[in-house]
């Protein structure tokens, strides 16, 4: 028997081989290393489609593309699928899944600190753990820092408890839930961070807060100024000052009350002794920022 390569099609697609011919084209594949080359990619491509799980049953995905065809618009009764090409086109495919997959994603930071249950991705994380983009950053009970850098400008991210973020690039990060403190040392290239429609955009040095609450978004500013973009209004916050994104808009500008900048309180009070931990995460993130 010369090679089988319009069996192995057959084959795959579902044809029932009579005995003499199956017993022929096993052996053949046994002994011939092209075609059993050409049944195993065949058969790898139609897991690939299933999911990677299983084997499709004999003919399924003969069946499924006659089924959109005649969905589409009516077929010949001699209409015969192109299968060659069909899976060329999946190994095309295929290949370029792979590629897209194993393409390196740019770096954007590393973890200053981590707290237990700190996960990068889903995957428990520790100090000094390089964050690419894309990447998704989850805390449980306690604290975690960052530091967001690229060829020339540094950003500090202080997360709190029960804070989801994506770090989408150096310049940008969506917050999911949760509550972060933004410290930007030197004036650069604007930096956003983004919690759904609202935009809360920094192009100075300084210092601001973003939590996302159950009714709405608070942003406050303890040092230079933010720009926030939501429901078509644009509000400038300056040093001292919050607002709220909410169902009924974007508030106005207003004095900053005592718990919106508590990280950055130290007036002598209780607490004190509850931003005790955070400023020593805060003094990490400075000392990052410093390049110390």
């Amino acid at each position: 028997m010369s090679h089988v390569s319009g069996l192995i099609d057959d084959v795959l697609t579902g044809r029932v081989l009579s005995a003499s011919d199956d017993a022929a084209f096993r052996e053949h594949l046994r002994g011939c290393e092209a075609c059993r080359h050409q049944y195993d990619q065949g058969v790898g491509l139609l897991r690939l489609a299933r999911g990677g799980a299983e084997a499709m049953g004999p003919g399924e995905l003969e069946r499924a593309s006659v089924r959109a065809l005649r969905l589409s618009k009516p077929m010949p009764a001699s209409f015969t699928f192109p299968w060659r090409i069909a899976f060329g086109a999946a190994a095309l495919a295929a290949a370029l899944v792979l590629t897209v997959l194993a393409w390196p994603k740019p770096r954007v930071g590393s973890l200053l600190s981590a707290s237990p249950g700190l996960t990068v991705d889903g995957i428990a994380a520790g100090k000094d753990t390089v964050l690419f983009a894309g990447a998704h950053i989850s805390t449980e009970r306690e604290d975690a820092a960052l530091l967001l850098t690229d060829e020339t400008q540094k950003r500090g991210l202080l997360l709190r408890p029960s804070t989801k973020l994506i770090a989408w690039s150096p310049d940008e990060v969506a917050l999911d839930a949760g509550r972060v403190r933004v410290q930007v040392k030197q004036a650069g290239a604007p930096f956003q961070v983004r919690v759904e429609a609202l935009r809360v955009v920094q192009r100075t040095a300084g210092v601001f807060i973003v939590e996302k609450r159950m009714n709405g978004t608070l942003v406050a500013v303890h040092q230079g100024t933010v720009v926030v973009r939501g429901s078509g209004t644009e509000v400038e916050l300056k040093e001292g000052q919050e607002l709220e994104l909410t169902a009924a808009g974007l508030s106005p500008a207003r004095p900053a009350q005592a718990t919106a900048l508590i990280e950055d309180r130290g007036d002598g009070t209780v607490w004190n002794a509850i931003v005790r931990f955070l400023r020593q995460l805060m003094d990490v993130i400075a000392k990052a920022l410093a390049g110390d």
